[in-house]
């Protein structure tokens, strides 16, 4: 037979078998070889994706976590069982924290142990969260501790914080300068006297804090001037306005919004802006421009040293009965604790005045000065 013929013959097998047989046979191929090679990695890519591990629940782990995490004493935490329930009373420091931070900590703690969060209500001043873990339901009540009154012997502090700088000069400026050093001043960026007054301000030893614009509730009629944060702005544009104003004011210790109404109730907006200062170890002061303002809380979140403005000395006006109806609230508030936060503005040699009387005023019933950042640090437990 010649080559030729062999040749011939092989082809003609092969075109008698189907090609679909072909087909088949490469796909089984196909199929084992991807069985062999990938069911290794199959395993590992799936060992990879496994649901998150939580914490065994131990009741009595938790509550001595919670005990930490509230600055109790160890043992003042009992669960009980009422009506199949499980229920737990939490007293919380209102000097330490708020109601809405001590929520997060507890939601925390419960879902990293499997726990599931059914319900949130307000009730008698407090909080009532029901988990579910497991079979069991859990009710814990978040309420404030009773505040306990400060001895009158005990020492009681007022920083006092002068919002607008930056827009005076002269001996206007000079007249605020005149006053304790303990006394601070907060800056608006890019004004005419901002540098000056930092200068001058750092010189004697006071402290400053940038007094950063922010959107109130009724912009553009109000405005906060240039280069304020606005809540539609996203995180690079947050982050670049912050930066610039921190440094062209870098003497400047601390920040505090200026309007800031609408801006402050806004987490993610005061996300970015605390993210910021944290890199830039600025502590921060909610002027509590807003009854509902979230910035306290995110700065507390953030871990910087962060303070809440008690009151305004000159709202509505600079009037004796004013000042008269301020240093009452102040003395009730110190009843609760032994510091006042306050804030008054600079416009005029009529606030000058007025705060010059004030401070002579308040001296006299027993408080000391005091700056802002002296005051006792916020205690800020870690969220889970």
């Amino acid at each position: 037979m010649t080559k030729q013929t062999k040749y011939a013959n092989r082809h003609k097998i092969k075109k008698d078998i189907p090609v679909g047989l072909y087909l088949l046979i490469l796909l089984l191929c196909g199929a084992i070889i991807f069985v062999i090679v990938y069911k290794g990695k199959g395993e590992e890519i799936a060992s990879e994706f496994k649901e998150p591990s939580t914490k065994q629940f131990s009741s009595s782990e938790l509550l001595q976590t919670l005990e930490n995490k509230f600055g109790l004493a160890d043992g003042s935490l009992q669960i009980k069982t009422i009506n199949h329930k499980k229920q737990l009373n939490i007293p919380v420091n209102p000097n330490k924290m708020d109601l809405t931070f001590a929520n997060m900590i507890v939601k925390g703690e419960f879902e990293t142990r499997g726990g599931k969060l059914i319900s949130g209500i307000v009730e008698d001043g407090g909080q009532l969260l029901t988990f579910n873990v497991g079979t069991d339901t859990y009710q814990v009540k978040l309420y404030y501790k009773k505040p306990v009154s400060i001895p009158r012997k005990s020492p009681r502090y007022i920083a006092i914080v002068v919002d607008d700088f930056g827009g005076i000069g002269g001996d206007l400026l000079q007249g605020f300068l005149n006053l304790p050093v303990e006394i601070d001043f907060a800056i608006l960026p890019g004004m005419p006297y901002s540098e000056e007054t930092m200068n001058k301000a750092y010189e004697q030893g006071r402290e400053t804090l940038v007094h950063l614009p922010m959107e109130p509730l009724d912009y553009p009629r109000q405005n906060p001037g240039k280069e304020a944060i606005l809540v539609q702005m996203d995180k690079s544009e947050v982050e670049k306005i912050v930066l610039k104003h921190l440094n062209s004011l870098p003497l400047c210790s601390g920040v505090n919004n200026h309007m800031g109404s609408l801006a402050t109730t806004d987490k993610e907006i005061m996300s970015y802006v605390m993210e910021v200062l944290r890199k830039k170890g600025k502590f921060f002061l909610d002027s509590r421009t807003s009854a509902v303002s979230v910035a306290y809380q995110t700065a507390q979140k953030a871990h910087i040293l962060a303070f809440r403005n008690d009151l305004f000395l000159d709202s509505p006006d600079i009037s004796n009965a004013t000042m008269e109806s301020k240093i009452e609230r102040i003395k009730q508030i110190s009843q609760n604790r032994n510091y006042v936060i306050a804030i008054t503005h600079c416009h005029s040699a009529e606030k000058l005045k007025y705060l010059q009387d004030f401070i002579s005023r308040i001296q006299k019933e027993g408080f000391v000065l005091k700056r802002l950042s002296e005051l006792k640090e916020q205690e800020v437990p870690a969220i889970i």
